[in-house]
């Protein structure tokens, strides 16, 4: 649904936009109170200078129907009064709207007053309106005379309306002066009102040619088409009408969307280019719609990638991100083989998103820091695909696409201690509860530690680190221990091989191995039998029949003078 600025601009545009006019309801409820009421007011002083009072009280009971403010209903009605009976001169409406004022705002001095004047006026209004007549009888001055008769037929029209002098009076007043628009306002008001739709066309034709402004004719000509599609039934009459308003303003949009909308049916391109062509030239400032209905057309249906260019080049200078755009600079710079200049167009539009707050992938679309990498990578550009997956990863850090094409580059070009802080960084980001996957992570750390980088101390690190959050991992105690022992880190490798016997998990002939080799460790490389003692009980008390572990321990008993232990390990045997 379109915002209620754009609406009131097309209402301003064309009052009797009846699609436009239906969207506002919605619109005026959904928008902030303080910018309601400031554009619904300057639509409306618009519409008043242009002679449109009833698009004035429409507007108005829009914003009654939206408004709950209970002080702000009442100036709206006070309004609605004032237009209803000093420019429709419809006075019951009139009396309803001021009775509904002082519903709201008991003693409201300017409905009061104004409900004494609708009195006084209705018991004077024959006198008043004899005077006008004669005195515009026997004006020599054209202007006058025109006001008095205009004057005399207000006044039936007010406070009676079915009387045949209004009408009488209201086409003297044009007899004299055929551009009185106030005569003719109200002229059509009354034709409308009872019926008389062919006096009603003949009527909104003369004005389409005697009419004193432009937006006369044109409103003139807007509602001889409604009533060309409406009561008389001319299909014909009724798009002749559009067509000659696009000859007075070339812009009007539904003028403009009439002669687009029927070329296109037929299939007329250029002739639908040409259209919005004249209109661009018809205003100031270029419009976006319109630039991008001529770059569309030229570039989907001619197929003129050239002259489309233009209307894209300019597009880009109201908003360098615009969706179309882009996507017809992708056709035109691959076209030419012109892929750097559609990288940098594409930077550039995404520092202007990014600063407009936009997000495409949001909506579904690619990411254009995503499209830069890519295409970057079709370049075999490798540093610039990196940066652009950089920047799409700051926008979006949970990108799985980002975080694998980073990988995959930063192992091609080696730049192995960025992919460490990209693993790193992916490792921070899991859960505590993400045991495996944290795991995982980390071997694949340990794994460029030791065959890319070399570093002894950050491999042994990285398998603690391992150790710390799942400290049964075999394989982790493996390489780690196998590290110890490739460096001859005997004291490491003895706590290591240790814990891993400790283990609760380990078959009992593995942690045999294990303290085996401990009791090896303490006794072959530091001569330390005391610290073998245990190793070795262990393992007797695990399988009774070692008889190397026996014999050994036999051997160390005696050797430390250990008859207790000695005599103990012999009952043991001897059973």
């Amino acid at each position: 649904m379109a915002d209620l600025p754009s609406l009131l601009s097309v209402f301003e545009h064309d009052p009797d936009d009846s699609q436009a006019f239906e969207a506002l309801a919605a619109a005026a409820r959904q928008a902030p109170p303080d910018l309601r009421a400031s554009r619904f007011a300057a639509t409306r002083k618009l519409l008043a200078t242009r002679g449109r009072p009833d698009a004035v009280v429409h507007l108005i009971d829009v914003e009654l129907a939206a408004t709950d403010d209970k002080a702000k209903q009442a100036d709206l009605l006070l309004e609605k009064g004032m237009v209803l009976d000093g420019e429709l001169l419809d006075v019951p409406a009139a009396h309803a709207a001021f009775a509904s004022v002082l519903e709201l705002r008991k003693n409201d001095a300017m409905a009061i007053e104004a409900l004494e004047e609708l009195n006084v006026a209705e018991e004077n209004w024959q006198k008043f309106t004899a005077k006008y007549v004669q005195e515009a009888a026997g004006s020599t001055d054209r202007s006058l005379a025109t006001g008095l008769y205009v004057s005399a037929a207000e006044a039936y029209v007010r406070f009676a309306p079915a009387a045949p002098e209004a009408e009488h009076y209201l086409r003297r007043a044009l007899e004299i002066d055929p551009k009185n628009g106030k005569a003719a306002f109200h002229l059509a008001r009354m034709l409308r009102r009872a019926e008389r739709w062919q006096d009603l066309g003949e009527l909104l034709d003369e004005r389409a040619e005697k009419a004193a402004t432009g937006d006369e004719k044109v409103a003139a000509l807007i509602a001889l088409s409604d009533l060309g599609r409406g009561p008389l039934a001319n299909v014909a009459r009724a798009d002749r009408a559009l067509k000659r308003v696009l000859a007075i303003d070339p812009a009007h949009p539904r003028a403009l969307r009439f002669v687009t909308d029927t070329a296109a049916a037929a299939g007329d391109w250029p002739g639908v280019v040409a259209a919005y062509q004249a209109a661009l030239k018809g205003r100031r400032d270029d419009d976006l719609g319109m630039l991008l209905q001529i770059g569309m057309v030229l570039w989907k249906h001619l197929n003129d990638l050239d002259q489309a260019e233009e209307y894209f080049r300019r597009i880009r200078k109201i908003d360098q991100s615009h969706p179309a755009a882009l996507d017809f600079y992708r056709t035109y710079f691959t076209a030419k083989g012109e892929t750097g200049k559609l990288m940098t167009m594409l930077k550039s539009a995404e520092k202007t998103a990014q600063t407009a707050g936009r997000a495409r992938s949001e909506s579904g679309e690619k990411s254009i820091s995503i499209e830069i990498a890519e295409l970057a990578e079709a370049q075999n550009n490798p540093e610039k695909a990196i940066e652009a997956w950089k920047q799409h990863l700051r926008q979006d850090p949970t990108s799985v696409q980002a975080r694998s094409s980073l990988a995959r580059l930063y192992r091609r070009t080696e730049k192995w201690n960025a992919l460490l802080d990209l693993m790193k960084d992916e490792i921070d980001r899991l859960s505590d509860n993400e045991v495996a996957a944290k795991v995982s992570r980390l071997f694949e750390v340990a794994e460029i530690y030791r065959d890319r980088l070399k570093l002894d101390v950050m491999v042994i690190n990285t398998y603690n680190a391992i150790l710390k959050i799942d400290p049964d991992n075999q394989r982790a105690g493996d390489e780690l221990a196998g590290k110890f022992r490739a460096l001859g880190r005997w004291n490491d490798l003895i706590a290591v091989l240790t814990r891993k016997s400790e283990a609760l998990n380990v078959p009992d002939h593995e942690r045999v191995k294990l303290l085996r080799e401990v009791a090896d460790l303490w006794s072959e490389r530091f001569g330390n039998f005391a610290n073998a003692i245990k190793p070795l009980e262990r393992i007797a008390e695990l399988t009774p029949t070692d008889t190397d572990a026996i014999n050994r321990l036999k051997e160390i008993y005696t050797k430390r003078r250990q008859w207790r232990q000695l005599i103990d390990l012999l009952g043991k045997e001897a059973s």
